[in-house]
This record gives C-alpha cells, sequence and structure tokens, in this order.
C-alpha cells in the first residue's frame, strides 16, 4: 500500500515531465509506483491475474498517450483506480457467464497494513474474516479507503457513488468490525 499518497508523491513534477517533456524515466516511476496495488485492486474484482496485469498495461499505454492531455489530471490515484475498476468492470462483461456488475461479485483485495501487522494471527484472522463477509460494495470502500488511504470523494468518484454513500458503507463495516471483535481486547485505527 503506498500509504500517505498525496503528501509524498510529487504527482505535480511526474505530471510535468510524462506529459510536456516526455520523461520515459518519470513515467518507469510512476508506473513502479502504482503498480502492484492496482494489480492487488484489480484482482480483487477480476480473478485472472494475466487479465489483470493486461487491464493496468492498457490504462498505463493511455496514460503516456494523453501527453499534454495529462496535464488536466489532478488525482493520478483516483484515475488510476476508476480506470481499473471501468476496465475491470467491461472484462467481466465480456466474459461468457452471467455476472453481475452492479455488484463486483466477490471483490477481495489483501494487503497488511502496518496497524495490522502488529495484531495477533488470532486476532487478525477475525478482521480479515470480518471484511471478507461484508457486503460487496462496503467491502470495496473500506478497502479504498482503509487499506489504500482514497479519501471518501476519491472512493466516491472510483465507485461512482456519492460520498454520503461511501460513508454509509464505511459505519455498515466498521460497525460490522465492532461486532465480530465484541469483547476482543483491539485497538483499531479503522474508526
Amino acid at each position: 500500500m503506498q500509504s500517505h499518497y498525496s503528501s509524498i508523491f510529487p504527482w505535480k513534477e511526474l505530471r510535468y515531465a510524462i506529459a510536456m517533456e516526455r520523461d520515459t524515466k518519470a513515467f518507469k516511476k510512476l508506473f513502479l509506483y502504482f503498480y502492484n496495488d492496482l494489480k492487488m485492486f484489480g484482482r480483487g474484482m477480476v480473478k485472472s491475474e494475466p487479465a489483470v496485469e493486461d487491464i493496468i498495461a492498457d490504462i498505463f499505454l493511455k496514460v503516456w498517450t494523453l501527453e499534454a492531455d495529462l496535464m488536466a489530471i489532478d488525482q493520478i490515484n483516483t484515475y488510476l483506480y476508476k480506470a481499473v475498476r471501468n476496465n475491470a468492470i467491461k472484462y467481466l462483461e465480456r466474459l461468457p457467464q452471467q455476472v453481475d456488475i452492479s455488484e463486483i461479485i466477490n471483490f477481495e483485495y489483501h494487503m497488511l497494513t502496518p496497524e495490522q501487522v502488529l495484531i495477533s494471527q488470532e486476532h487478525l484472522a477475525l478482521i480479515e474474516s470480518a471484511i471478507a463477509h461484508l457486503p460487496s460494495k462496503c467491502r470495496m470502500a473500506f478497502t479504498l479507503v482503509k487499506d489504500l488511504d482514497c479519501s471518501y470523494k476519491d472512493a466516491a468518484e472510483i465507485m461512482e457513488i456519492s460520498v454520503h454513500t461511501v460513508d454509509r458503507h464505511m459505519q455498515l463495516a466498521l460497525r460490522r468490525l465492532r461486532e465480530v471483535l465484541g469483547n476482543e481486547n483491539i485497538a483499531l485505527n479503522y474508526s
């Protein structure tokens, strides 16, 4: 996870270098910075790793070909996650079996945050189980906000729902986590 994205990631400098100077080193830095998180996020929707890799490659190809139009993108993380989501939906729609795209069935994302590393394996299993049993959109909102450090506004834009709905998903997720953890003495930075 690339925590605290906005405070350390030099998007404005990279954006200029990529868009105006066509700097391949800056483009590589952008790619490497986001690739693993985008891949894990995509795998939460599309279970095929090669398909997710193709989706991400297509997105970065588009970013490169935007040239000067890239200067209009202020929030690259929102742009990239939304592109992964939208392209994953397109991919799933092309599959022969019926998939309920509105729910992104079985959204899964597994990445340990620094807080989770400190929690015992037993407690971590309880938390992961609780998160896994959340409704799909609720789980996606929780992942975007808590694991990928997106703001509610960014998560809403990525999921194409309102900020209020993201807030409701987060309230539900946190309530369910508290219910599952009950009397467990676990301090979570999830509230």
